[in-house]
Formats: structure tokens, C-alpha cells, sequence
């Protein structure tokens, strides 16, 4: 059996709040304790519009080389989906993710996740061609930068929203989010949390995926919501998804991406601790 490394997003270790470089030292601690041996850095929340921004990340590098850990993967800013590519707002979020993918250079990631910007849409009214025009649209001055600095950029599987009409989004199917990747020239990130939602059987999405697998998104729901529950919470089929990455020939970080507001502090490094037992058990149906 492969031995794999794992890695979360920054979050496990308390609520954010008040100085965003300290929060950064202390989870790098938490992680590493638990057991992780990279980060995933969340970089959606952090304000990218203030001056200063160089010396938080500056904070953040200097608390990962102290702890010996690196972060090896980031989640880019996004938006609503849908949002209108144009006017005030949307400029002032144009300059914070081109300055969060200037951070992701700055931390030295292998890979920093985008988000397609795809609305839910009714069936009847979802034109294949537009979308995928409206995303290149969205994605590719955002690629084009990352390209620039020699940031390697991924784009994620999507989810649709249920509802009482049948409805699609585009990024949610595999050859929807290959057909991005290839015309913009990077890798994929696979969400089994967003593909179960979607109805996709995980091992055939992930075949289709192929080499152009870079990133995981580990995380389980019931089917319906974006729970981002841990594996065997939900109903996501592990042993499935597992099968799908022995198909492939993964060999990246297990990583997790997990919702964890709500749990009390005191309850954290037990959680930290079940999601290290839980990559084991993953790590078992890998043939």
C-alpha cells in the first residue's frame, strides 16, 4: 500500500480571528502535531485590497519555515457565481485574486485552486457554448497572470444546487471541467464532495480527469448540500472514489477540505485526529 502524505486547509485548529499571521503560526503547529505534512492555505478571506498584504504573507512564510512545514497547495478567491465580469466591484475582486496569486508565488505552492464563475441554471435554458465562453472569459486573465509569475493554477469541479427544476452548472461534469483545463492549459482539482452532489460516479470522473489530476478536495455530504462533512459522515462512496485515484495513478496529497465553524475548541484535536485515521483508511482502499 502507498503511503501518502495529507494535508488541510487552514482551518482546524480554531475560528479565525484577530491577527491573521499568528492564527497562521499556530494552525501550521496544530497540523503538525496532528500528524499533517503540508498546508493548504486558504487565501479566500484574506484582504488583499489594504496595504500591508506582503507583510502578513511575509508573517505566514516566516511561521512555515520556523515549523518545517511547507504550503504546498492554495484556495484562490472567488466570486458568486454568475457575478457580471464588469463594474466597481468586480475590479476591486480582480485586483485582489491577481494580489492572492501573487501570494501563492510568494509562498511557493505547487498548485493554487480557481473556481469556474458558473451559475446553476435551468436545464432547458443551459447553452454548453456559453458557459464555457463565460468562464474562459472569467478564468483566463487569471491565468494568464499565474502563467506569468510561473504559478500553476488548477480549476475545481462545480456542483448544481438542487431544486424542484432539473438544473446544470457548467464545471460539474469531467469533460465540462477538461474541456476548461485543456483550453487554458492546466490541471484539475477534484472535489468528491461537489461530484457526489452532482450524481457523478467518482472513479469514472476521476478516469476521465486522467493525468490532468492535481489536487484533492477531500470532504462528504448526504448528496444534496455542500456539507464539506469528513469521510464516512456522508454517503460519498470512499472505496469508489479510491478505486478512481489507483486509475490515474495519483500520487499528490490527500488533502482535506473540511467545514469545522462550529466545533467547539475543546473538540479540535480529537477532529484533527479522526481526519489523520480517516486518510489511513483511505490510503487502505488504494490498490
Amino acid at each position: 500500500m502507498k503511503k501518502f502524505r495529507i494535508s488541510s486547509t487552514t482551518n482546524l485548529h480554531a475560528k479565525r480571528e484577530g491577527d491573521v499571521s499568528k492564527y497562521i503560526k499556530d494552525e501550521i503547529a496544530f497540523q503538525k502535531e496532528a500528524g499533517f505534512d503540508a498546508i493548504d492555505l486558504n487565501l479566500c478571506s484574506m484582504d488583499f485590497l489594504s496595504d500591508g498584504w506582503q507583510d502578513v504573507i511575509e508573517g505566514m512564510i516566516k511561521a512555515a519555515n520556523e515549523q518545517g512545514m511547507k504550503f504546498e497547495i492554495c484556495h484562490l478567491p472567488y466570486i458568486q457565481a454568475g457575478a457580471k465580469l464588469e463594474g466597481e466591484e468586480y475590479e476591486l475582486f480582480k485586483t485582489r485574486k491577481m494580489r492572492a496569486i501573487e501570494a501563492a508565488k510568494m509562498v511557493g505552492v505547487n498548485y493554487a485552486v480557481m473556481h469556474p464563475n458558473a451559475p446553476t441554471v435551468p436545464q432547458k435554458n443551459f447553452n454548453r457554448k456559453e458557459q464555457f465562453d463565460s468562464v474562459m472569459q472569467y478564468l483566463s486573465p487569471f491565468a494568464e497572470h499565474a502563467a506569468k509569475l510561473g504559478v500553476n493554477v488548477v480549476v475545481e469541479n462545480m456542483r448544481v444546487i438542487h431544486s424542484f427544476v432539473v438544473s446544470h452548472r457548467y464545471g460539474q461534469t469531467p469533460d465540462e471541467l477538461c474541456d476548461v483545463a485543456d483550453a487554458l492549459g492546466i490541471g484539475c482539482c477534484w472535489d468528491f464532495g461537489h461530484a457526489n452532489i452532482s450524481g457523478i460516479k467518482q472513479s469514472e470522473g476521476l478516469a476521465y480527469v486522467g493525468n490532468r489530476l492535481k489536487v484533492l478536495h477531500i470532504n462528504d455530504n448526504f448528496g444534496v448540500g455542500d456539507d464539506h462533512v469528513p469521510p464516512f459522515v456522508g454517503n460519498v462512496d470512499w472505496k469508489d472514489a479510491m478505486y478512481g485515484l489507483s486509475l490515474v495513478g495519483y500520487d499528490g496529497l490527500l488533502n482535506f477540505e473540511i467545514a469545522t465553524g462550529r466545533i467547539p475548541n475543546e473538540l479540535r484535536r480529537a477532529h484533527a485526529k479522526y481526519l489523520v485515521g480517516a486518510a489511513e483508511i483511505l490510503e487502505s482502499y488504494i490498490k
